[in-house]
C-alpha cells in the first residue's frame, strides 16, 4: 500500500494534539489586584498610590496612557502590576468610587460646521488640566450661565472609553466673567473645598465663649511687665508677644503665647470646626480663619492695652543662644503696644530720631531694646553655628483696590525686626518640644527629612555643568554644612540666588509627626509648633498636652492624648498640603490679574525651571511666565537642567529679555516671549 504523503502543517498539527493529549498546557495564574488612588496628568498617563499594607514600594506606579482605561484623576481604583523594561508598570482594572465629583472651570459655547449643519455645544472646560477631558452640559441645566463665565459643574455621567461616550454634567454655580479676579477666587476656594462659613452653633458657642471675662484667678499676673507684640500693618489676629529679661547668666525670653484652649474646649462644636480646617488660610487681601472672628480677632487676640489669657513659656538662653531650660505657665498678660515691622525696624535703624520712638519708649526705654537685639544676635549666632538654612520662598504681596483691581505686586523684604520675631518663636517652639520629649509626654512634632540624594545628584551635574564647585555635595550623607558650603561656592560664582532656588526644591518637605525626628532645615534635634493656635490646630494640640499632661498632671488622659496626637498630626499634614496649594494658586491668580496691563512690555526675566517643551522665567515683581519654544530641533536635558534650541541653551538662572505676550486671569496663566 502506498504512502500518504502528510504536509508539515499536518504532521505540526497532530503533534500538538498528541502532546496535549498527555500534558494539558499550564494556564496562567491571574495578576494580583491591588488598590489604590489615581493620579492623572494632562497628558493622559498618571500614577497610582497603592493603599497601605498592599506590599508595594511606596513609590508611585506608573499608568501608561492606554492603561488608564475609564479613570479620572482622584479615584480610586483597582489595579494589577506588570514589569516593562524592569521597571513596575499599573493596569487599571476597574473604578471602585470617584474621587472628583465636581469641578470648576469655564463655560463654553462652541458652534462649530458638520456638513451643511451647525452643531451647538455647551462645554464646560476644567481647571484642572488633569481632568483632561471636556464635560457636556444640556441646555437646561446651564444655571444662567453665559459663554466665557467661570462656574461650579457636577458631574453626572464619566467620560467611557470603551462606549466613547463623553463626559456629563450640571452647572451649579455661577462665579461670573472667568477674566476678573473675585469669580476665580472664589471658585479656587471651592475647587479645594474650603470651609468659608461657620454653622451656627459653632458662631454661638465662639461668641458665648468671647464674652467671658478675662479672671486673673489661678494664673501668674503678668499684667505689669513690658509684654507687647510686633506683627505687620494689616494684621488683625495677634497670638503672641515678647518680653526679654537681663539675667546673670543670660537671658530670659518670654514668649506669650494666646491660650486659645481656654476658649475651645477640646470635642466641642468649635473645636470640630477648627480640627477640619486645620489652619487659617491668608492669601493677597482675604483671609480663611480657622476660627471665628470674635475670638481669633477678639478675645484670643493679645490686643493692647486689654487683659488676655496666655499660655506662657518662659526661656532661659545663656549668652551664646543656648537653651538651658524651659518652664511654662497660665498667665494674664496685658500687651503695652501693638508693634508693627516696618515701624520697630525704623526705630532699630534710627534710634530715638525715629518718629516712633515714643510710641515703643515703654518697651524699648532703659534698655529694652539693647536687651532684645543682644539676645536675637546670640541666637542668630547659634543658627550660624548650625548651619542652619534661610533658603525662603518669596513673600507675594498684593495691593487691591475695592473693585478688585490689583494695583501692585511685588515681594516682601524682611526686615532686623521680622528676624527678631522670626529667632524667638523659633525659640519657643524648640523648647518646647524639648522639654515634652524629656518629660516623655505626647506631642505634634514639626519634622524635616534630609534632601532627596537623587535630586541633589542632578543638582550636583547641573552644577558642575555650569562652573560651580559641587565638592561639597559629595559623599553618602548630605548635612547643613556641605549645602552651606556649596551655596556659599555659588554666591561666589554669582549663582547664590538660583541655587537657593534649586536647593529648595530638592529638599523635603515639613510634615507634623507624633513621633520626633530632626528638623534638617534648621538643625534641630526636636522641634514643634507651639507659637501660633489662633491659626494652626497642631499648636492648638500642644497647648492641650501641655496643660492636661505638663501642668495639671493627668496621667489618666495620656493615652487619649497620644492619640489625638496621631490623629491631629495625620489630619493637619492634609489641611497644611490643601492650604499651601490654594495660597499658591491665589498668587498666580493675583500676579495674572496684575500682569493684564503689563502685555507688550518688556523686562529683564529670570529662567527658573526648565521643562522639555519650553522655560518659566520670573518677572521683576515676581510673576512666573512661560516661553514656549518650538518642537522641532529643539533639545530637553533633564539632568542639566537645560533645554537646546539652534539659536541657543537655556538653563536656570538665565537672564534673558522677554516680552509679555499673552494673559489670562481664568486660568492664570502668563505667556512670555524670548526677545
Amino acid at each position: 500500500m502506498a504512502k500518504r504523503k502528510i504536509s508539515k502543517k499536518t504532521r505540526k498539527s497532530r503533534v500538538l494534539k498528541k502532546a496535549d493529549r498527555r500534558a494539558p498546557a499550564k494556564r496562567k495564574a491571574p495578576l494580583k489586584s491591588y488598590t489604590g488612588v489615581f493620579d492623572g496628568s494632562r497628558e493622559g498617563y498618571g500614577f497610582i498610590t497603592a493603599d497601605e499594607g498592599a506590599g508595594l514600594s511606596d513609590a508611585d506606579i506608573f499608568v501608561p496612557a492606554k492603561y488608564v482605561r475609564d479613570a479620572v484623576s482622584g479615584d480610586r481604583v483597582s489595579f494589577t502590576v506588570s514589569q516593562y523594561n524592569g521597571r513596575p508598570e499599573a493596569h487599571i482594572e476597574s473604578v471602585l468610587s470617584r474621587g472628583t465629583k465636581t469641578f470648576t472651570g469655564v463655560y463654553k459655547y462652541i458652534k462649530r460646521r458638520e456638513g451643511n449643519r451647525i452643531k451647538a455645544s455647551h462645554v464646560v472646560i476644567a481647571d484642572n488640566k488633569k481632568l483632561c477631558f471636556d464635560t457636556y452640559v444640556s441646555p437646561a441645566h446651564l444655571n444662567g450661565a453665559a459663554d466665557g463665565d467661570k462656574v461650579l459643574c457636577r458631574i453626572t455621567s464619566y467620560p467611557d472609553t470603551s462606549n466613547q461616550t463623553s463626559a456629563h454634567g450640571v452647572i451649579e454655580k455661577v462665579y461670573g466673567n472667568s477674566e476678573e479676579l473675585y469669580p476665580n477666587v472664589y471658585a479656587i476656594i471651592d475647587s479645594y473645598g474650603v470651609r468659608t462659613e461657620f454653622p451656627e452653633a459653632v458662631t454661638e458657642q465662639a461668641e458665648s465663649a468671647a464674652a467671658r471675662r478675662v479672671l486673673k484667678k489661678d494664673r501668674l499676673d503678668l499684667t505689669d511687665e513690658r509684654i507687647f507684640t510686633i506683627d505687620g500693618a494689616y494684621s488683625k489676629d495677634f497670638d503672641d508677644a515678647i518680653c526679654v529679661k537681663k539675667t546673670d547668666n543670660g537671658f530670659e525670653l518670654g514668649v506669650h503665647i494666646a491660650d486659645v484652649s481656654e476658649y475651645v474646649k477640646h470635642n466641642s462644636a468649635l473645636d470640630e470646626e477648627a480640627y477640619l480646617r486645620g489652619t487659617s488660610v491668608y492669601f493677597a487681601d482675604k483671609v480663611i480663619p480657622m476660627l471665628p472672628v470674635s475670638l481669633s480677632n477678639g478675645i484670643c487676640s493679645l490686643n493692647p492695652r486689654l487683659n488676655r489669657y496666655t499660655l506662657s513659656a518662659f526661656i532661659n538662653i545663656d549668652p551664646d543662644g543656648e537653651i538651658k531650660d524651659c518652664r511654662i505657665a497660665e498667665a494674664v498678660i496685658r500687651s503695652k503696644v501693638r508693634g508693627v515691622y516696618s515701624e520697630v525696624n525704623d526705630v532699630i535703624e534710627k534710634g530715638d530720631k525715629s518718629r516712633y520712638y515714643k510710641k515703643y519708649a515703654p518697651v524699648f526705654d532703659d534698655g529694652g531694646l539693647d536687651d532684645i537685639l543682644a539676645l536675637y544676635n546670640a541666637l542668630k549666632r547659634k543658627s550660624e553655628r548650625r548651619h542652619a538654612l534661610e533658603l525662603e520662598s518669596p513673600e507675594f504681596c498684593f495691593d487691591v483696590a475695592d473693585d478688585g483691581t490689583v494695583e501692585n505686586a511685588y515681594i516682601e523684604e524682611r526686615g532686623v525686626s521680622e528676624r527678631i520675631i522670626e529667632q524667638f518663636m523659633l525659640a519657643a517652639n524648640e523648647a518646647v518640644a524639648s522639654l515634652l520629649m524629656k518629660r516623655s509626654l505626647p506631642c505634634v512634632y514639626r519634622v524635616h527629612g534630609s534632601p532627596d540624594t537623587e535630586k541633589i545628584k542632578q543638582l550636583k551635574a547641573f552644577a558642575d555643568s555650569v562652573g560651580v564647585d559641587s565638592s561639597a555635595l559629595c559623599g553618602d550623607e548630605i548635612t547643613l554644612y556641605s549645602v552651606e558650603k556649596f551655596l556659599n561656592a555659588a554666591k561666589r560664582q554669582g549663582k547664590g540666588e538660583v541655587f537657593s532656588y534649586l536647593i529648595l526644591r530638592c529638599m523635603m518637605k515639613a510634615k507634623y509627626s507624633p513621633e520626633n525626628a530632626p528638623h534638617f532645615g534648621l538643625g534641630a534635634r526636636c522641634y514643634c509648633h507651639f507659637t501660633s493656635p489662633i491659626r494652626r490646630y497642631p499648636d492648638l494640640t500642644v497647648h492641650r498636652i501641655i496643660k492636661t499632661l505638663l501642668l495639671r498632671t493627668d496621667k489618666e488622659q495620656e493615652r487619649k492624648l497620644r492619640s489625638y496626637a496621631n490623629k491631629s498630626a495625620e489630619h493637619s499634614n492634609e489641611c497644611e498640603d490643601t492650604a499651601t496649594k490654594l495660597e499658591r494658586d491665589m498668587d498666580d491668580l493675583y500676579m495674572a490679574a496684575y500682569s493684564k496691563d503689563k502685555i507688550g512690555e518688556s523686562f529683564d526675566a529670570a529662567v527658573t525651571t526648565v521643562t522639555s517643551y519650553g522655560f518659566f522665567a520670573r518677572l521683576p515683581y515676581g510673576a512666573e511666565g512661560f516661553v514656549r519654544l518650538p518642537a522641532v530641533n529643539t533639545e530637553y536635558v533633564p539632568s542639566l537642567y537645560t533645554i537646546i534650541t539652534p539659536k541657543r541653551a537655556y538653563r536656570p538662572g538665565d537672564v534673558i529679555k522677554v516680552t509679555v505676550s499673552e494673559v489670562s486671569i481664568g486660568s492664570r496663566r502668563i505667556e512670555l516671549t524670548a526677545i
